[in-house]
């Protein structure tokens, strides 16, 4: 019995398993502790992921902190973050989402819960962290003229409709919720075949009044010799004036193809009007009343009081009973044609950061006539000009940024004709006969070729003055003008193609979102 009581204490005062033991419950403190090191760089990786992305979502949602609830907006980051964060186990919860819309600054924090591998032997199964991002609009100064085509296929399919809505969330967007912003300017230029300048300019120093541009005095003459060589002046303004029943509507002609360097002419770029280079002015529109019973208006010129009014010209050559001056006085037809033709009704409206003027301006635009996208592009440059013909534009630098956006549903048109001046209608560039743009004998297609190198230079020298070009071809017809836009564009990636109106707001938005040039503040 002594001999079982004795082996019973050795093995109660036996010690030499206890190191074991303790060593098997250090091992678990010691891979802890080691492996904290492997969890807290896991931790500061999926950290800096996490605030890239709600970086990113701060971005891309500041633009909607005027049309969206926190509780909306909130809701949207949660989904961004969802996109970009992929890892295993890893989550971020959009916590808040705050708004300052007089400060145009949109604020997300969010809780980072990262699960923990080895410190989870501890007890510690995971870590909370808080990121914030907070966007803010940039405080740049930022200048779009929207170029608008107003043409009459724009009322076909609700186009016009569209249009309108999508150029006014645009402006909506850019004015950021408010009347005024004092870095936003926009100036909406509606185009048909011509651009109305406003007849509130009819004695701007810019507009050749006087009639001494070489083009003013195209299709007029005071006698009725052909032989007899006219060189005016013809002052057009005053031609309106002897009219009693019309008067100038503010449409302007297409400066001469006068080369003023490289790749530029008076008609695609923006060289300053000043009197002593009367071809730099500004000429009135006037279409003339012609022999062609497709664009006459007078009610006949021919008839007794006409006849003695111009010394019986009816027996003249066509081309001096369409040009003779004296035939433009009294009343005249009230048809479609007159010499305001084509003049669409919504004016030019030059750059403003007065929101209200320019959601008037796009309500304002009517769908009817051709189509003349050099012309709406022309003017959309020199809309953002800091010279004259306006003046409104700030200097071309760092910072401003200077936007163009061309929207059109067509083509360049112009339509030849068998007749002595070889089109159907009188144009911005007069007609083919006065040689300013092709010449009698030129098919409707290589007018229209021409009418495409012309915008693309307008649009090059707008490019080169630093100015970003947006185009938008809706359904464009052909491929050269899908061609012509896309080349219009500061790039490829700024040319927009949508195959429906209803598409037009979601790209005139993408646009403006775009243009809200942003900066992270925190």
């Amino acid at each position: 019995m002594r001999a079982l009581f004795n082996q019973i204490r050795r093995f109660r005062n036996d010690e030499r398993g206890v190191f074991a033991v303790i060593f098997g419950i250090l091992s678990i403190v010691l891979v802890a502790t080691s492996g904290a090191v492997v969890d807290f760089v896991g931790v500061q990786q999926a950290r800096v992921r996490a605030q890239a992305a709600l970086d990113s979502a701060a971005l891309a949602l500041q633009p909607q902190i005027y049309t969206s609830t926190t509780a909306e907006l909130r809701s949207l980051a949660q989904n961004l973050l969802v996109e970009r964060m992929t890892d295993s186990g890893v989550s971020v919860t959009v916590e808040s989402a705050n708004v300052v819309i007089n400060g145009g600054t949109l604020f997300l924090q969010a809780r980072l819960t990262v699960p923990m591998a080895f410190v989870s032997l501890v007890g510690i199964s995971e870590i909370n962290a808080r990121i914030a991002s907070q966007a803010t609009r940039k405080k740049l100064a930022v200048e779009v003229t929207m170029v608008l085509d107003n043409s009459g296929s724009m009322g076909s399919y609700s186009r016009m409709t569209n249009l309108k809505a999508a150029a006014s969330n645009a402006t909506e967007i850019l004015f950021g919720g408010e009347t005024t912003q004092p870095n936003v300017f926009i100036g909406i230029i509606p185009f048909t075949s011509f651009v109305n300048v406003g007849t509130s300019n009819a004695n701007a120093s810019w507009l050749d009044v006087a009639g001494n541009s070489s083009i003013a005095n195209d299709n007029f003459d005071d006698d009725s010799n052909d032989s007899t060589p006219f060189n005016g002046p013809v002052n057009r303004l005053s031609l309106y004036d002897q009219l009693t029943n019309v008067s100038w509507r503010g449409c302007v002609d297409a400066r001469p193809h006068t080369v003023t360097g490289a790749a530029s002419h008076l008609d695609t770029d923006d060289t300053v009007p000043v009197n002593n280079d009367p071809d730099t002015l500004i000429v009135p529109a006037f279409g003339p009343d012609t022999p062609d019973s497709w664009s006459s208006w007078l009610a006949d010129y021919e008839d007794d009081d006409a006849a003695a009014a111009c010394g019986h010209i009816h027996g003249g050559s066509d081309r001096e009973r369409q040009e003779r001056l004296c035939k433009y006085s009294g009343s005249i037809s009230t048809s479609s044609w007159g010499p305001n033709f084509d003049c669409p009704s919504a004016e030019l409206l030059p750059l403003t950061n007065v929101k209200q003027p320019v959601l008037d301006a796009i309500d304002a635009m009517v769908a009817s006539g051709a189509t003349n996208i050099h012309m709406g592009t022309i003017w959309g440059f020199r809309a953002l000009s800091p010279t004259e013909p306006f003046t409104e534009g700030a200097p071309y630098d760092e910072a401003t940024a200077k936007v163009m956006i061309i929207m059109t549903d067509g083509e360049n048109t112009m339509y030849s004709r068998n007749n002595m001046n070889g089109a159907a209608y009188y144009s911005p560039y007069g007609y083919p006969y006065n040689g300013r743009l092709g010449a009698v004998g030129w098919s409707s297609s290589q007018m229209r070729a021409e009418m495409d190198v012309r915008t693309l230079e307008s649009c090059a020298n707008a490019k080169a003055e630093g100015i970003t070009i947006y185009t938008i071809g809706l359904n464009p017809p052909n491929t050269s003008t899908r061609n012509m836009l896309t080349d219009c564009a500061t790039s490829p990636a700024n040319a927009y193609f949508p195959s429906q109106a209803s598409e037009l707001n979601g790209v005139f938005a993408e646009i403006a979102n775009q243009l809200s040039a942003l900066r992270l503040a925190q």
